[in-house]
């Protein structure tokens, strides 16, 4: 009868080791720039890890849309890490900001997106998570799996030129991949009304 219960509890400990291992894979190592064309340059990259999961914390400036970073994530195993993408994102475009969408993908069919744990926002602004589904992956990449976040201002206040806003979101994915996102702000109504007199006037004046 003891060697069946210390059989049952060497059992039961290797399956919790196993388990563990599987769920706290690390990330050896990562890259994620921009793709190059100068729709958004960055100022400041870097991966932390606190409390179990991972930080990728992330300074950039966007100067038009729509802007492409790439990057990827190598892992010692396949288990699950978790990450929280945060970018601090300077407004260098030529309006004021009301939406701003980002699209990420991966070639990892386990990706997910989570909602509405790890978004982070301007003040008064919403965000609406969908998915991750099988699609072609941002700025003309392989198939894989896509998911977007989608943020509106709600009853916050516009990110206007020269300012700034935080969006951030938590992903999980199980072993290596490799990711890219697209990035477009939405101008507010007024903003393009004035582009569109500006546009207007223009086309006046050549004629």
């Amino acid at each position: 009868m003891m060697r069946r219960v210390q059989f049952f509890v060497l059992a039961f400990l290797l399956l919790l080791f196993g388990t563990i291992s599987l769920v706290s894979a690390s990330i050896t190592a990562w890259t994620c720039a921009p793709d190059g064309d100068g729709a958004i340059t960055m100022s400041y990259t870097n991966l932390t890890f606190d409390s179990g999961e991972y930080l990728l914390d992330m300074d950039g400036i966007q100067h038009w849309y729509p802007a492409h970073l790439a990057g990827d994530f190598t892992t010692d195993e396949s288990g699950d890490p978790t990450v929280r993408i945060l970018e601090g994102i300077d407004n260098d475009t030529t309006f004021d900001w009301t939406d701003y969408h980002i699209t990420i993908g991966m070639n990892n069919p386990t990706f997910s997106i989570f909602d509405p744990a790890g978004l982070v926002k301007p003040a008064g602004w919403t965000a609406v998570v969908t998915a991750p589904v099988p699609g072609l992956m941002p700025n003309g990449g392989p198939m894989g799996y896509v998911g977007t976040i989608d943020y509106y201002i709600g009853t916050g206040s516009p990110v206007a030129m020269g300012g700034s806003a935080d969006f951030g979101f938590k992903i999980s994915f199980t072993g290596s991949t490799v990711f890219s996102t697209e990035q477009i702000p939405t101008p507010e109504p007024t903003t393009i009304g004035l582009l569109g007199l500006g546009a207007l006037a223009l086309l006046r004046k050549r004629k």
